[in-house]
Formats: structure tokens, C-alpha cells, sequence
């Protein structure tokens, strides 16, 4: 936190959220002085943001709506003792349809009655898109994926037509080969891809809760072909003229993403080197 001897703010200042969130922006003021002193928040607002009607909720002591087209100046006095503290907390609630890269700048004045003490901050929060997990039908995870997409698509066309600013609601489907029953989506209204979802046969329902880029990219990193291969792994052949034999993998050439097998089914034992995406690995047990 920024810290003075008579008030400390929170670090963050450019702040970057999802629609429909909580925003917590702390202070915490207090009287150093030798009497009671008497201080006033004033809180301003601006916006750069796509539909001037949108509104942002900000909660104080009360709650107050503000937007491009109802902005007004929120001033708020506290009466502090000598010693005195007071925490002020500053939920700001991000707008349910706002767009990507709206912006809410707070500008926050903080002084007392007397003019000793003067203070000014400001914080931006920026609208952001998210990513949410989705549950689905194990094994139809890629066509849950194109349904949601054409879905999105047809939303658009549709919403065009009275909305000239209307975007597509998903930005992204995610679908790695590793995970089962699963896809990840980026969205800025995770309520509207429920909604578009909710006829899909193979749609189960969102995760409450979203995840980082961070947490999921290593299962977006293309994996060499030949990982998870060991010498003497029985494997079956599901592609090419030997689709459908089993083999005993006898080497491994990473470089060219092939494999050597033997076919362990054969009367003669026969070398057969093919590319490791063209064999499945089987259960060892």
C-alpha cells in the first residue's frame, strides 16, 4: 500500500477486471492530529466507454450509480477523534454489458476541514475479457466447441442488425487434446454464453469462477509427437498400410517425429518405421 502517516491506499492503480465483478479499492485514514478533525472524501468519476448508458455501481457507505450520462461527484465527511481510524472500502461493481476496453477513472480527493491535510489519487479499471471453464460430454468436447461457436456467430448477425455496436460474445474456444469433458472459453459476458449454450446437447454447464492465461497455456503448447514414448511401448498402427497391427516401438528419431516398430503379430519380424502421430499407444497392463 501507498502510505503516508495520516492515510495508506492500495498499490494497484491500474486495475484490470471482468464485467459484472467486485473492484475493492481500500483506504485507511486516520486523525493523527491533537483534536477532532473532520475530513471529506470527494470521489469523481470519467469514462471512456462505448455505450454511454452502461452503468457502474459504486458502494461506499451507500450505493451509488454512475455513469457517461448520470456522472456526478460523490462527496462523503467523516468526524475522526484524536488516534482515530477509519478503513473506507470502495467496491466498484463492473457493469454486466459493458464492452472490451471501457474504462471507469476515479478520481479520488481526500482533505480535512481545516486544509492540513491534502490528499489525491487516481485509479482506472478497465474492462476485460475472461476465461471460464465449461463442462461437456467427454469425447464430444470439439463439437461442443463448433455448435457454441456457430451459435455465437448467428447471435451476432442477429444482434446487428439493432445494435450496430454488437460484438461476438465468445472470443475464443479453447479445446486441448488432454483435457476431457472440458473447453475453455474467453468471453466479456459469461451470463450470454450460458444463455447461447443452453439448447447444445452436449453443454453441461459453466465452472463457477474463471482462470488465467497463466494456468491453462502449457496445455495450449503444441506437444512434440513422439512425447510420452518410450523404447519397448506396445502401441497400435491407426494409420498408414499396417493401420490396425499392433508393434513394439524398437526406436525413437525426435528430431523427425517418427518411430521405429516391430509387428509383433508378424511371422517375420519386420522393421517399420512410421510417424508418431500415425500410432496410438496401448495399456501395458
Amino acid at each position: 500500500m501507498e502510505s503516508y502517516e495520516w492515510i495508506k491506499t492500495s498499490d494497484e492503480h491500474a486495475i484490470k477486471s471482468g464485467c459484472n465483478q467486485n473492484v475493492m479499492i481500500s483506504l485507511k485514514l486516520k486523525n493523527i492530529g491533537n483534536s477532532k478533525r473532520k475530513f471529506t472524501l470527494r470521489l469523481n468519476t470519467d469514462f471512456e466507454q462505448s455505450d454511454s448508458m452502461i452503468e457502474w455501481l459504486i458502494e461506499i457507505d451507500n450505493d451509488y450509480k454512475v455513469s457517461p450520462s448520470d456522472n456526478k461527484e460523490i462527496d462523503i465527511n467523516y468526524d475522526l477523534s484524536q488516534n482515530e481510524e477509519r478503513n473506507i472500502s470502495l467496491r466498484i461493481l463492473t457493469p454486466r454489458g459493458g464492452y472490451q476496453n471501457d474504462k471507469i477513472i476515479l478520481d479520488v480527493d481526500l482533505s480535512s476541514e481545516d486544509g492540513v491535510y491534502k490528499f489525491h489519487d487516481k485509479y482506472t479499471i478497465e474492462l476485460v475479457p475472461v476465461i471460464v471453464i465449461a463442462k461437456c460430454t467427454i469425447g464430444k468436447e470439439l463439437d461442443t466447441a463448433v455448435d457454441l461457436s456457430a451459435k455465437a456467430e448467428t447471435d451476432l448477425k442477429e444482434r446487428l442488425i439493432s445494435n450496430k455496436n454488437a460484438r461476438n460474445e465468445i472470443l475464443s474456444i479453447m479445446s486441448p487434446y488432454e483435457i476431457k469433458g472440458y473447453i475453455f472459453i474467453e468471453t466479456m459476458h459469461v451470463d450470454r454464453v450460458e444463455y447461447l449454450a443452453r439448447t447444445l446437447r452436449n453443454f453441461k454447464g459453466i465452472i463457477s469462477g474463471t482462470v488465467s492465461m497463466d494456468e491453462i497455456e502449457h496445455y495450449l503448447t503444441p506437444k512434440p509427437a513422439v512425447s510420452g514414448l518410450s523404447l519397448g511401448d506396445l502401441v497400435e498402427i491407426v494409420g498408414g498400410p499396417f493401420k490396425g497391427e499392433r508393434a513394439k516401438i524398437m526406436s525413437i528419431d525426435a528430431s523427425k517425429e517418427e518411430v521405429t516398430v516391430q509387428l509383433t503379430e508378424s511371422m517375420v519380424p519386420i522393421p517399420v518405421t512410421v510417424k508418431a502421430e500415425s500410432i496410438r499407444p496401448l495399456d501395458s497392463k
